[in-house]
C-alpha cells in the first residue's frame, strides 16, 4: 500500500483516471471491509466520469491497480450487481447500467420519498440536541471548499453526507436501511451532475437554507424545500441549452469498446484527473 487514495499526486477528488497505467497502483483506505472499498472506489470513478455507463470491468485490471486480491473485487463486483449499479452476464463479464432518465427519475423520487419519511423525527432529535446541527453545518463549509478547489467529487460527497446525517438523526432504521442502499446510486447522480463555479454559492445557500428552517422546526417549508433542493437534478438534467441540458446517458457504443478499464477520460465542466 504506497498511497492513501484520497492523496495521491496524480489524483482529484481522491479518484483515480482507472486503468492510466498498468504499473500505477492505489492504495484504498482500511476503515470497512476491502470489497466494500473496492465497491466505494468504483463507484467514485463512474461518478467522476472515468468509468463510463456501459464501459465492462476486468477483475484484473481493478486488482492490479488497487493491488488487491481478486476476491475482493469479485466480492465488490457481486455487492454492485445486487444494487443495480452492475450488470454481470456469464462469458460476458461486469458492466456499468446505464443512468437513463427513467432510473434517475427513480433514484430521485425514492431519495425524496425516504428523506421525506425522515423529516419529522429528525427534525425533532436536531432541535433537542442543536449541537448536532454543528456537524451538517461542517459539511457546508466543506462543500464550499471543495468547490473552491474544483473538486465536485468531494463536494458530491459532502453533500450526500449532509442528507445521510438528516436520515440517521431520525433514528428510523428502515428509513436509514433504505437510503444506505440508495447512496451510491444517488452519489452517481451528483456525480454526473454538470457543476461549475456558479453552482457553489447556490449549493452552499440551499443546504444552509435547510439547516434554518430545522433550526425553527418549520416542517411545512422544510418539506417544500427538500422537495425543491432534490428534484432540481431533474430540472437541470432536462433543461434547454448549455452544459445543465446535457443528459445523464453516455454513448454506450463508445463505451463497449474498452477492453476494460482503459483509462479514458472524458471532458467534463472543471476537470482535471491529470
Amino acid at each position: 500500500m504506497k498511497k492513501q487514495l484520497a492523496s495521491g499526486s496524480n489524483t482529484r477528488s481522491g479518484v483515480v483516471p482507472v486503468g492510466r497505467s498498468s504499473r500505477q497502483r492505489t492504495a484504498l483506505p482500511r476503515a470497512q471491509s476491502l470489497a466494500a472499498q473496492v465497491a466505494d472506489f468504483i463507484v467514485d470513478a463512474i461518478a467522476a466520469g472515468t468509468i463510463e455507463f456501459g464501459q465492462r470491468l476486468v477483475e484484473t485490471d481493478l486488482s492490479r491497480q488497487l493491488d488487491v486480491s481478486r476476491v475482493p473485487i469479485r466480492e465488490a463486483l457481486k455487492m454492485l450487481e445486487a444494487q443495480g449499479i452492475l450488470d454481470v452476464a456469464p462469458h460476458r463479464g461486469a458492466h456499468v447500467v446505464d443512468f437513463d432518465d427513467l432510473k434517475v427519475d427513480r433514484i430521485c423520487a425514492a431519495r425524496l420519498a425516504l428523506e421525506r419519511l425522515a423529516l419529522p423525527d429528525a427534525v425533532a432529535h436536531l432541535r433537542a440536541h442543536p449541537e448536532t446541527l454543528n456537524a451538517l453545518e461542517d459539511l457546508i463549509v466543506k462543500m464550499g471548499r471543495e468547490v473552491a478547489n474544483h473538486d465536485w467529487v468531494q463536494t458530491s460527497k459532502a453533500d450526500l453526507e449532509f442528507h445521510r446525517q438528516i436520515c440517521l438523526a431520525s433514528g428510523n432504521e428502515i428509513v436509514i436501511t433504505l437510503w444506505e442502499a440508495l447512496a451510491r446510486h444517488i452519489l452517481i447522480v451528483f456525480g454526473r451532475e454538470v457543476r461549475t463555479e456558479q453552482d457553489g454559492p447556490r449549493l452552499t445557500q440551499q443546504h444552509s437554507q435547510i439547516v434554518q428552517l430545522i433550526r425553527k422546526g418549520d416542517l411545512a417549508r422544510l418539506d417544500r424545500e427538500i422537495l425543491r433542493h432534490v428534484m432540481r437534478l431533474r430540472r437541470r438534467g432536462r433543461g434547454s441549452g448549455g452544459g445543465a441540458g446535457r443528459p445523464f446517458t453516455r454513448p454506450a457504443a463508445a463505451a463497449a469498446n474498452s477492453a476494460g478499464l482503459d483509462g479514458r477520460k472524458r471532458r467534463r465542466t472543471q476537470h482535471n484527473w491529470n
